[in-house]
């Protein structure tokens, strides 16, 4: 059998045997460390910046004559309501900064287009 020892400063952690001592390991607890309140504002700050970028990325999309879909709506406003979820940062909805929205959206755009 084996346990996980977790670094106190990074949260590492490593597995070692069962019946290996925590002594053996000055910096590591045998229990994971709490996150920090800083932790947390960084985590928030990161996130809030992503979910920023992506809403400024896909704005375009959401014009009158872009004809903007329901998946794009909804992923917006799952966007804009992510830091109002109870637990943010650690919880958020299932939300998937999708990278490829722009892609994806533009080639159905010039498929509609074309067809």
């Amino acid at each position: 059998m084996t346990k996980i020892f977790y670094h106190k400063l990074t949260r590492q952690g490593i597995i070692v045997e069962d019946d290996e001592p925590i002594s053996n390991w000055s910096e590591y607890q045998e229990t994971e460390p709490p996150i920090t309140q800083y932790e947390l504002d960084e985590m928030s700050k990161n996130y809030r910046k992503q979910r920023d970028n992506e809403l400024k990325r896909t704005d375009f999309m959401m014009l009158p004559d872009m004809n903007p879909d329901q998946d794009l709506i909804d992923y917006r406003q799952s966007l804009r309501d992510a830091t109002s979820h109870p637990n943010w940062p650690l919880e958020t909805p299932d939300i998937v900064f999708r990278g490829n929205v722009l892609n994806d959206y533009l080639r159905n755009l010039t498929n509609n287009f074309y067809s």
